[in-house]
């Protein structure tokens, strides 16, 4: 009997189990690997005890308990991230902030300090191979994809023409990645795109569209928001620290989107007297467009 596969039905009831348990796919994977060894387990055993195939395996399903509890179960015990992956997430957020720090205050300290735990970052993503809290740097590596299409789209001449070519290869690429991260899990899109709100709200505040169409930075308007700004990205970071500890998953759905949405309401109250209609339009729809994968699965 050791070894012995476990029959059809209950490969299928094991199937529809982990499939019911909402969590990242490479923990499914496991859990899977789990609950089959615990299913073949226990018919193996049963089958020792004189029982046939059908009887086993109905006592196997039935000693495994209910499906929807257990599934609620597995998901609690395998959603929460360790302290280290907690503050891996919020990692970035925080790099971020140090830099608009040091460029603010033209602090070489605050420079070093930022390679030196970037590249520390890249390192624990390069060699946990795309880990849970490697979204959340994965959302600040893809906005250099779009802000260059931008600027091409608002060059002229030759380069205009480069960015007529290069718009569909950046287009491609996000949502290649977007489809790869939902693919893992929905909420990590929402967790992946986060950044991109404040960003966006940020630029539309402190620039106008001529200035967002040629590339230009306003270092004036910058400067006149430094802390405003220092402390939205500190605020992306306790919210994916959170989002990476807390277990339920309609507590990481808030623990995303209730901060991202205070955040959006702060810089739109902050620069109410520069910020245009269009700009506050552009940066609602960034909001809802990060928010739709979250509240889709939800939804559903």
């Amino acid at each position: 009997m050791p070894g012995h596969p476990i029959p059809n039905r209950l490969a299928e009831f094991a199937c529809t189990l982990v499939s019911a348990v909402r969590v990242d796919s490479r923990e499914r994977a496991c859990i899977d690997r789990e609950v089959r060894t615990h299913l073949e387990d226990s018919w193996t055993e049963l089958r020792r005890c004189g029982l046939d195939e059908d009887e086993a395996r109905r006592a196997a399903v039935e000693s495994f308990g209910n499906p929807r509890e257990i599934a609620t179960e597995l998901a609690a015990v395998h959603s929460a991230g360790t302290w280290r992956d907690a503050f891996l997430t919020s990692l970035p957020h925080l790099l971020v902030a140090l830099l608009l720090t040091a460029y603010f205050r033209n602090s070489p300290e605050c420079a070093i300090a930022f390679a030196l735990a970037a590249g520390i970052g890249v390192v624990h993503v390069v060699k946990h191979r795309a880990p849970a809290w490697s979204f959340s740097w994965l959302g600040y590596w893809l906005l250099p994809v779009v802000l260059v299409a931008f600027m091409l789209l608002g060059a002229t001449r030759w380069w205009g023409l480069a960015g007529l070519a290069y718009t569909p290869v950046a287009l491609f690429v996000i949502v290649y990645v977007i489809q790869r991260t939902a693919s893992r899990d929905l909420l990590y899109v929402s967790l992946m795109l986060a950044p991109w709100v404040v960003v966006t709200a940020w630029c539309v505040a402190t620039h106008n569209l001529s200035d967002l169409q040629h590339g230009m930075v306003n270092d004036y308007g910058l400067h006149g928001y430094g802390r405003d700004m220092v402390g939205t990205f500190v605020a992306l970071a306790i919210s994916s620290f959170v989002f990476a500890r807390v277990r339920p998953r309609w507590a990481k759905a808030l623990a995303l989107l209730v901060p991202l949405a205070m955040v959006f309401g702060y810089i739109t109250f902050r620069c109410c007297e520069t910020l245009a209609p269009w700009g506050c339009l552009v940066s609602a729809v960034a909001l809802v467009l990060v928010s739709v994968p979250t509240v889709r699965e939800f939804w559903e």
